[in-house]
């Protein structure tokens, strides 16, 4: 009997999401596009009212355009991050300058993704980001790449093989487990391989190598852990 309870609530627990637009048509839109596959807690314009959700009762993700009543996306992730809050944080804009791009990456962004990819795409980068993982567009490359125009780019082979780990998804501390190396030596490689492309976080980091060549083929989208 209990193995039959514990069936029923694994299968309508879903992770739950907060989306954010200054269109309300849109985040509604959004809502019952996802609301199959994710619990919706709730449906803003406002960036004072995502960041009062956020301090007081979280969801498992939160899904923003950069553009919100009152107080922008990027504001709104920058003052919950200030606060220690890291509930996962997903871009879901138009704006695909570097700007925009480079300072969501700096604030801690977990997904940047175009507002003109599909819903199966935003379902997708929500999932990954679910998991720890991070989602970058396709869209957003040519901006990463206009904005990073430096000379050749040159790593170690240890550094190399730190970095595809960590673009596999591994943490630094299985890195550290799988090469036989200590946390602190990889944890100062990986600071390293950030100062080398000029990146502020892993999801730049990942991104930039990506363009570079570093990491395989510029077109598939980036996948952190």
């Amino acid at each position: 009997m209990s193995a039959c309870i514990g069936e029923v609530e694994t299968a309508i627990t879903k992770p739950s999401i907060a989306i954010s637009d200054n269109h309300l048509v849109v985040a509604q839109g959004l809502a019952l596009a996802l609301e199959g596959h994710f619990k919706i807690k709730a449906v803003l314009r406002s960036g004072h009212e995502l960041e009062k959700l956020a301090r007081s009762d979280p969801p498992d993700a939160i899904v923003s355009e950069v553009l919100l009543l009152g107080q922008s996306g990027l504001d709104t992730l920058e003052r919950i991050r200030s606060a220690d809050i890291k509930v996962p944080f997903i871009i879901f804009t138009s704006q695909l300058d570097h700007l925009t791009l480079h300072r969501a990456f700096y604030a801690g962004a977990r997904g940047m993704v175009a507002k003109l990819e599909s819903v199966t795409a935003l379902q997708a980068a929500i999932g990954l980001v679910l998991q720890g993982k991070a989602y970058v567009s396709d869209a957003f490359l040519p901006a990463l790449v206009s904005e990073s125009k430096v000379e050749e780019v040159r790593l170690t082979k240890r550094q190399q093989i730190i970095l595809e780990l960590l673009d596999q998804g591994m943490t630094a501390r299985k890195i550290a487990e799988t090469l036989c190396l200590s946390r602190r030596t990889v944890e100062s490689h990986k600071v390293r391989i950030l100062h080398i492309l000029g990146a502020h976080s892993l999801v730049d980091l990942l991104a930039k190598a990506r363009c570079r060549g570093l990491l395989g083929s510029s077109r598939r989208p980036v996948l952190v852990g």
